[in-house]
């Protein structure tokens, strides 16, 4: 009887339009799809102490709600049969490949298919929106070292609860004690910075056969096991600087273009905007160096109006790198980068530039193919061969011949 009562207060408040919700979040709050009482709960926790930044947390972070979310993957042969592999029973990241080359040659290629996908807005509860609100803000604002962030910065970089596609954890008090000695024993950021990255190298093991592992670990496993692939360590470190109140992203390319696989870094961004790249633990000291990499992108938590997981028809199969989750391009950052204008003659509305990786030309970057047949790339890495390439019923096919750009 109580909840019926809560439940019909806070849908008057939602259908009268409670003075001083911003429209988007108002949006979201009418969608009949996505709310949920709870959301109106969290703004309501925030409004009784009048703290706007806390209350503007709730309104970043419920606008957001829409467009992230948790990928849970398996892998299949090509009659869609679950294939186990459980990976860490191998020694090494090479016996994993022999391994799976014979099982492909009996049941053809495996590949890593979606299970489940656990929205956001129906899996994000409005216990765990409030506690990680109050943890993000007192871990902010009690370190005097770092007020000088903008609150744009904050609410983009320090504050979200996720880093990429992860399974979303309540991970700020265990970090916050973890490592709060640092923040006491350094004098500058930059000392805290260079010492936390230090000291988060030296914990955690790089263990290349995780590269192979369909969804990214847990904190709780990587703390068991005090090891990941790049994608593992690099979420856990960004999550440690971020529980201390130091804003980190992401960085990553999808694929190299003289080699196998990608790479993930963890990107610091000081109070006056400038970036500190950081090193991992795998001993590659530079590795987004010109003729090795074509696209450098950043993880970000909001939308990317010209992105083109908002821009596509979501009915629309693209590379999961490309349109599946929102992201900006920082190539220029790392590298001498150039737009590629060309021609192409098909009728796809929808292009790619691919690069060659692992035997097989993999997309790179996209772009819509304008009318008179011609498709702008930009920011693309010198020194690299490109082929631009459509998607096909999941397979990469070539429209035109390799682009070499000085």
């Amino acid at each position: 009887m109580v909840f019926v009562i809560i439940s019909v207060f806070l849908i008057s408040c939602l259908k009268s339009k409670k003075p001083g919700i911003p429209a988007k979040t108002q949006e979201i709050l009418n969608n009949s799809s996505i709310f949920k009482p709870g959301l109106m709960s969290v703004i309501l926790e925030f409004q009784k102490p009048k703290d706007s930044i806390k209350l503007n947390s709730a309104y970043f972070l419920i606008e957001n709600l829409d467009i992230n979310y948790t990928i849970k993957q398996s892998l299949y042969d090509t009659l869609d049969n679950p294939i186990e592999l459980n990976i860490k029973n191998y020694p090494n990241l090479t016996t994993i490949k022999l391994l799976r080359d014979s099982i492909e040659r009996v049941v053809g290629d495996l590949k890593y298919e979606t299970d489940s996908i656990w929205l956001d807005f129906k899996h994000i509860g409005p216990d765990f929106l409030i506690n990680h609100i109050n943890l993000s803000y007192n871990n902010w604002k009690n370190n005097n070292l770092l007020l000088d962030y903008d609150i744009e910065t904050y609410y983009n970089y320090i504050l979200p609860y996720r880093v990429a596609n992860e399974e979303p954890e309540l991970y700020l008090d265990l970090f916050r004690k973890k490592y709060a000695n640092i923040l006491a024993d350094s004098s500058t950021l930059l000392e805290i910075v260079y010492e936390l990255n230090d000291k988060i190298n030296s914990y955690l093991n790089y263990d290349e056969r995780l590269v192979l592992a369909p969804n990214p670990q847990t904190i709780k496993q990587t703390e068991e096991s005090r090891s990941g692939d790049l994608r593992d360590i690099n979420i856990y470190k960004i999550k440690v600087f971020r529980s201390l109140g130091i804003a980190a992203v992401l960085d990553y390319t999808p694929y190299f273009c003289d080699s196998v696989l990608g790479y993930y870094s963890t990107t610091v961004i000081l109070p006056n905007n400038d970036k500190i790249h950081l090193t991992n633990p795998d001993n590659n000291i530079n590795p987004y160096k010109k003729g090795k990499v074509a696209k450098i992108y950043r993880r970000i938590h909001t939308s990317n109006p010209s992105g083109l997981f908002t821009v596509k028809d979501k009915k629309t199969h693209t590379p999961s790198f490309l349109g599946n989750f929102n992201y900006i391009d920082v190539t220029n950052e790392y590298i001498p980068t150039k737009n590629i204008n060309i021609g192409i003659d098909d009728t796809s509305t929808l292009v790619y530039l691919s690069v060659y990786n692992d035997e097989e030309w993999k997309p790179i970057e996209w772009a819509f193919l304008d009318e008179d047949g011609t498709a702008l790339f930009k920011n693309m890495g010198m020194g690299i061969r490109y082929l631009p390439t459509i998607v096909s019923n999941k397979k990469i096919v070539p429209i035109g011949k390799e682009i070499y750009l000085e």
